[in-house]
């Protein structure tokens, strides 16, 4: 017997591109902060759409002038003060409207660097924020500005269940949990859902291909998206690269092969 799509999908929106995607037939949109933004236009637009139902927190903000990569996980105490504070905005913002925000980690570096210290600066990150908070998995590789980098945190299940007294849930990324290792990317997809059964809240979901190329389109790469659990009552982002081009063309193929497909989300219930 054929599973069905699974009931809350959705795609990642903007202030700038709202709405030219508000035309798509998801359950829910993810709005992405940007650099920029300001947090009373992002309660505006949450107030205004009902389907405007996750907020994820800006990966940059500038500091002293130039865009730096948000690092809840950065060894300097008061450029991490910083981060913490524009996250808690943004969190605090969407909370007091009932909605959750997904952070990422930080600890991305140029070269590989000490997780354990990394992750006692994330701990103490996340012991200052407020708000709803669901934690995002990294992969191994992680691209900024044309440059490939190291995740050294929330690579693995561990990484993540040592961070939960601090969360309200975990967003799982399946491309992320794919590249996580260097091979047996289906495998550890699995580990994620096994480790974090009872706290995974929310996923991204889009295809992935060694070495580092993730936000695939779905099926054109080799996550094996047959063997997915059943995600009903999660709601899934179709989080594919550039999906928000042409009017939402990319997202709405994602949609389009999710739902006509008769094989895909046929594993257990998370």
């Amino acid at each position: 017997m054929s599973m069905a799509a699974p009931p809350c999908l959705g795609a990642m929106t903007t202030l700038r591109d709202h709405d030219r995607l508000s035309h798509l037939d998801v359950e829910f949109f993810e709005v992405l902060v940007l650099e920029g933004d300001d947090v009373r236009d992002i309660e505006a637009l949450l107030s205004k759409d009902e389907r405007c139902r996750i907020v994820h927190a800006p990966e940059k903000m500038r500091v002293n002038g130039r865009p730096e990569l948000i690092d809840l996980a950065a060894e300097d105490r008061d450029l991490r003060g910083m981060f913490v504070d524009r996250v808690n905005e943004v969190s605090t913002t969407a909370a007091r409207l009932g909605v959750p925000t997904v952070i990422h980690p930080g600890g991305v570096r140029r070269e590989p660097s000490d997780g354990a210290s990394l992750g006692e600066n994330l701990r103490e990150s996340l012991s200052a924020l407020d708000g709803k908070l669901w934690l995002e998995n990294m992969p191994r590789r992680y691209h900024v500005d044309g440059e490939k980098r190291y995740c050294n945190i929330c690579t693995s299940p561990d990484d993540l269940a040592s961070m939960l007294p601090h969360l309200d849930g975990v967003t799982l990324d399946i491309s992320h949990a794919y590249l996580s290792v260097e091979r047996g990317g289906n495998a550890a997809i699995a580990s994620f859902f096994e480790r974090l059964r009872g706290s995974v809240r929310h996923v991204h979901l889009s295809d992935a291909a060694q070495p580092d190329r993730e936000g695939l389109q779905l099926g054109d790469g080799d996550v094996d998206l047959a063997v997915l659990p059943r995600m009903r009552s999660i709601p899934v982002l179709l989080e594919v690269w550039n999906g928000h081009l042409d009017d939402g063309a990319g997202f709405a193929e994602a949609l389009r092969r999710v739902r006509s497909s008769e094989s895909w989300f046929m594993g257990c219930i998370p």
